[in-house]
């Protein structure tokens, strides 16, 4: 009940929109209010593009990384090996980021509590569907 006077009353707005500007006037009015919606649509904001680079290279690094940081030669110098063990824990933390995991990886300093760290952001992300132990 309470929709049909509204109809009615939309209904005679029409009729008496029609009989002021008469069908021609009514046309061109319409084709002017669809430019502008056209024109409204263009000055729309752009789709909202993704922050940070694609997963799966970022999954293809991390497993490429953590093969270089686990199995080192022994004559590796100190010096490349924390460079390994660096680079590993950028690419950790960059998948957190774009899992929306939190960790430490970034706070801690070098030592059995970073490790832990590490051992646990690699369970999360693999429990997120990153394997970390696919070879590159």
């Amino acid at each position: 009940m309470g929709g049909q006077p509204a109809a009615g009353l939309a209904l005679c707005a029409l009729v008496t929109v029609v009989a002021v500007l008469g069908p021609r006037r009514l046309r061109r009015l319409w084709a002017l209010a669809a430019a502008v919606g056209v024109h409204l649509d263009r000055r729309r904001a752009p789709s909202p593009q993704p922050l940070g680079r694609p997963i799966e290279l970022i999954a293809r690094d991390a497993q490429r990384l953590g093969q270089r940081f686990r199995y080192v030669p022994p004559d590796v110098s100190f010096a490349r090996f924390e460079g390994r063990r660096r680079a590993y824990d950028e690419v950790l933390a960059e998948a957190c980021r774009s899992l929306g995991v939190e960790h430490l990886l970034e706070v801690l300093p070098p030592g059995q509590e970073l490790d832990i760290e590490r051992l646990r952001v690699e369970a999360v992300l693999d429990r997120a569907g990153l394997r970390l132990d696919d070879v590159a």
